[in-house]
């Protein structure tokens, strides 16, 4: 979690030891993970995995602070395209073995 808060942070242009905003950005990291397994698909932050950390990067930025409206939606936008694109692969799937 903590390399990926570090990254969010980068993503975002908040300087790394600024930690007024660790709890929220925590946990819209975990709401976007969370969001990635509803859709069925694995998320796992221990892996080296960058497309599912771009797609938890954009699900922060499309939900975080008061920025521009602008550059929500796109960030929104650029979430659901990833979360579209991972779906179709079957690496990123999530076995049901209650199936």
């Amino acid at each position: 979690m903590e390399e990926m808060l570090k990254l969010v942070k980068q993503c975002l242009s908040i300087v790394e030891t600024a930690t007024l905003k660790d709890e929220e950005l925590k946990m819209l990291i975990q709401a976007g993970v969370s969001d990635l397994q509803r859709q069925g698909i694995k998320a796992n932050l221990d892996e080296k995995d960058n497309i599912v950390k771009s797609a938890i990067v954009m699900f922060v930025k499309g939900n975080f602070g008061n920025v521009d409206i602008k550059e929500k939606e796109l960030a929104q936008r650029t979430y659901s395209l990833l979360c579209n694109n991972i779906s179709l692969s079957s690496e990123y799937k999530v076995v049901d073995n209650n199936a």
